[in-house]
């Protein structure tokens, strides 16, 4: 593919994100090429970018709503592999002495093994798989032996999602500072942020965005072009992206044009 054709194609990529839709026709006046090239690019770009070809258009595919609630012990086992390369990028972001907050989701759990060769960390979570496998799977051993303190906020308990929340764990929640929250999202939308299906895991991570310095989201590929009901970060708010598989061209750009540091694992 020569210069010219790459470009033109980012260009159409980015309208498309943009806008929703273009057409043949417009898309030939604009680049100063013939409508059969253009056609030609479309079919590269619905081929690659999942875009929709239409008779003489392009468009986005209809935003997916999730609205599966969420089972902790049925999401643990999706796409455990990606987590766990995920969380091993995720520890090596983490220094000595750190204040790190670990949210609800099931992907978090895998960040505890690459914590104990670090010394000296303040670890607080609401998640009570967290509490569970720092008991149950020895952690707490090693984490005594490097110094470090794990810290569970208590609360309201929510079963399905194995994490508190409420009233009392928000006043635990900001009484501490932190230099990392390490979260995930259960849906990626480029126009919505990140967004949660339940209220419960919604409204125990929006504090936490207050008393943090680094908002690390971590992501497996499962997540990105879905919508889910609860709003808990637009883009601005995120720091850093760590995800799994294959990163599509159009959320490259999306990206960097917001220059979100990210890395695939």
């Amino acid at each position: 593919m020569n210069n010219k054709v790459e470009i033109r194609r980012k260009e159409i990529t980015k309208l498309i994100r943009d806008e929703g839709e273009v057409t043949v026709t417009d898309m030939a006046n604009r680049f100063g090429v013939t409508m059969e090239t253009i056609r030609g690019d479309f079919d590269y770009l619905a081929e690659q970018e999942g875009f929709v070809r239409g008779h003489g258009n392009l468009s986005r595919q209809e935003k997916k709503k999730y609205k599966e609630h969420y089972l902790f012990h049925e999401r643990q086992l999706l796409q455990k592999e990606e987590k766990k390369q995920i969380c091993k990028r995720a520890a090596e972001m983490i220094a000595d002495g750190d204040s790190i907050y670990l949210d609800s989701g099931s992907t978090v759990t895998y960040l505890l093994p690459g914590l104990t060769d670090k010394k000296g960390l303040t670890v607080v979570t609401n998640s009570i798989a967290c509490l569970f496998c720092y008991i149950m799977e020895g952690y707490h051993e090693a984490f005594r032996e490097q110094g470090h303190r794990f810290l569970f906020l208590g609360g309201e308990v929510e079963p399905n999602i194995r994490m508190t929340y409420g009233t009392f764990f928000e006043q635990c929640v900001e009484e501490i500072s932190y230099d990392y929250l390490f979260f995930s999202a259960d849906a990626l939308d480029m126009e919505f942020g990140c967004s949660n299906v339940d209220y419960q895991a919604y409204s125990a991570i929006k504090p936490v965005f207050r008393q943090v310095r680094n908002k690390i989201l971590l992501a497996d590929s499962s997540k990105f072009n879905l919508k889910a009901a609860y709003r808990v970060a637009g883009w601005k708010e995120i720091d850093c992206l760590i995800m799994a598989g294959e990163l599509k061209e159009d959320w490259r750009l999306f990206l960097e044009s917001r220059h979100i540091t990210y890395y695939q694992v």
